[in-house]
């Protein structure tokens, strides 16, 4: 698994990463050293900092920002229950944390998806309702996602591999009306590019690559909304005790 973070931040850090993102993404080959020696900082500020990202070490980050595909492990074909059990065995409950983390830090919820991911959203959405008493509304229209954000919310945007449309439109007028933004995607797939303040990219083991977007499963999207749901119940019952 793998999150990208960047509203944490401190100023400095975040003028280091706007530069240091442009020297990597002109220059792959580049070591951390120099690198560091053109950010005017210390290889351990740069260590610090890809890590605070969200990346394991600087060559992650080097192939990220340079819109390179991160090879977590050699692809393989394999059955979806093959993959499931990969996922599963690797699972790191502490995207389950940082997701809760920042949920509670926000009042009011739009999820947001597209043909199948909606219907993921929208399972999501009911189960919410039996463990928090924040504001969750669940849309497929762009135009109505954008009329709902403010400052007290946070957009949820669900989507296999953020392939099948672009959600630049949407994230910057949402953000423009002071929303955060979190993608989350059940594959990995390099999102340099994006706006978004969080990205989630809950599973290393892609599907099929021959699968349309429509086509593939959305499983580990409902594992990860049962684990969510069970952290939000235990910390509700932790606060009545």
């Amino acid at each position: 698994m793998l999150k990208v973070v960047t509203e944490n931040l401190t100023k400095l850090e975040e003028e280091v990463h706007g530069k240091l993102s442009k020297v990597v993404s002109s220059n792959q080959k580049i070591k951390i050293i120099e690198a560091a020696e053109i950010c005017e900082v210390s290889p351990s500020k740069v260590s610090k900092l890809v890590r605070k990202l969200g990346f394991d070490n600087f060559k992650q980050y080097k192939l990220y920002f340079s819109g390179q595909q991160i090879n977590f492990e050699k692809q393989k074909k394999s059955s979806e229950i093959d993959r499931l059990m990969r996922f599963l065995e690797s699972f790191d409950d502490q995207i389950i944390s940082d997701f809760v983390s920042i949920f509670q830090r926000y009042d009011k919820i739009i999820l947001f998806g597209l043909g199948p991911s909606f219907i993921s959203a929208e399972y999501f959405a009911y189960k919410l309702a039996t463990v928090s008493n924040k504001n969750v509304t669940v849309t497929q229209s762009e135009d109505f996602a954008e009329r709902l954000t403010d400052e007290s919310t946070l957009l949820i945007v669900f989507s296999v591999t953020g392939k099948f449309t672009s959600f630049d439109t949407l994230f910057n007028k949402a953000k423009k009306n002071g929303s955060s933004v979190m993608l989350l995607l059940e594959e990995y797939v390099n999102t340099s590019d994006s706006v978004a303040d969080y990205t989630f990219h809950l599973s290393k083991y892609n599907q099929d690559n021959s699968l349309q977007p429509f086509e593939k499963t959305r499983t580990i999207f409902f594992i990860f909304i049962e684990e969510i749901i069970t952290k939000l119940s235990e910390l509700d019952k932790t606060r009545d005790n």
